[in-house]
């Protein structure tokens, strides 16, 4: 289910982000950055989904999402207050939110999970001797 989920927010997201980048509406920078956001988390869940869903990877990918859009909302709430604002690890508050935020906490969550998490999703005895199985199989049986 997340698999057709993920799918179809991509397929509805892209021609959206791609009609938001062109207008001047004042609102559609907000969607976009929404939808932004909502692009990687969906292309990992197309990637490790299966039939029965993304398995242990429900909740980080769950809690990758909510982290990557809050962290889109903090950088929206400071534009043109980037000198105004407080500083944080010598950098202004939104440079702080868009290296930390968006790149290193995010990469370091991901390649963690997919660390701890890789005996669930490599291949088994069980998959090769499935595939050999179809391979074998006559065109018309498949």
């Amino acid at each position: 289910m997340a698999r057709k989920l993920s799918l179809a927010f991509l397929a509805i997201a892209s021609p959206v982000m791609l009609l938001l980048f062109l207008v001047p509406w004042s609102w559609s920078e907000v969607v976009f950055t929404v939808l932004v956001m909502g692009y990687p988390v969906a292309l990992i869940a197309v990637a490790v989904g299966r039939r029965n869903g993304v398995g242990p990877l429900a909740l980080p990918l769950l809690a990758l999402l909510v982290f990557l859009e809050a962290c889109a909302i903090g950088m929206l709430l400071l534009r043109g207050h980037v000198t105004d604002a407080p500083w944080l690890g010598g950098l202004p508050l939104a440079a702080s939110i868009q290296l930390y935020g968006l790149f290193l906490t995010p990469l370091l969550v991901v390649a963690l999970t997919y660390a701890l998490t890789f005996d669930r999703f490599e291949m088994k005895q069980e998959d090769l001797d499935r595939l050999e199985e179809i391979k074998t199989r006559p065109e018309s049986e498949r």
